[in-house]
């Protein structure tokens, strides 16, 4: 099994990346693979509703969504970790979540 995390903070290193390491510390312990995604600090585009991925299966922007999008066929599971600004996550991470899947 193996579960991909997603930091979704601009600061690679920060406690939300912090956050993640507890998490995948306590899932390798249960036997859990787990690989940290970076994102934050990429640029991410927003989706523009202009249906390519129906026809690719990808989406039409290169950046951080292809990228999670192929990670994302080889794991069982995601923990997204990002800040919280004004009562929602960073707009990057939607951004990604939004085209990603």
């Amino acid at each position: 099994m193996k579960v991909l995390l997603v930091n979704g903070s601009p600061r690679a290193h920060g406690c939300t990346y912090t956050a993640l390491c507890e998490v995948a510390k306590a899932l390798e312990e249960e036997g859990v693979e787990t690989e940290i995604f970076q994102t934050g600090a990429k640029p991410v585009q927003d989706c523009i509703a202009c249906r390519k991925c129906r026809e690719t299966g990808k989406c039409v922007f290169h950046d951080a969504a292809n990228e999670l999008a192929e990670k994302a066929k080889t794991a069982d599971g995601f923990v997204f970790g990002s800040p919280v600004y004004y009562a929602h996550p960073a707009g990057q991470v939607q951004s990604l979540l939004d085209r990603a899947f």
